[in-house]
């Protein structure tokens, strides 16, 4: 472990900018990769918005003042 210090120790900004950037784009992937297998309790996701159909009275949206005529 303090090997893997030492070596990263040694690298121009650069060099440690691309190596952290990497391990932050794993760990971020990972991250994401738990929560759609298998999402926390409390967390599930919300179902889809219905769908309105376009012969709607209100145009598709419950708070239009519009009035069919």
């Amino acid at each position: 472990m303090l090997a893997g210090i030492r070596e990263r120790l040694a690298h121009d900004p650069d060099e440690e900018r691309a190596v952290a950037a990497d391990e932050l784009r794993r760990l971020a992937r990972h991250r994401v990769s738990l929560l759609v297998v298998d999402p926390p309790p409390g967390r599930q996701p919300e179902p889809p918005a219905p769908r309105v159909s376009q012969e709607s009275n209100d145009y598709g949206r419950p708070d239009s003042p519009s009035v069919a005529v």
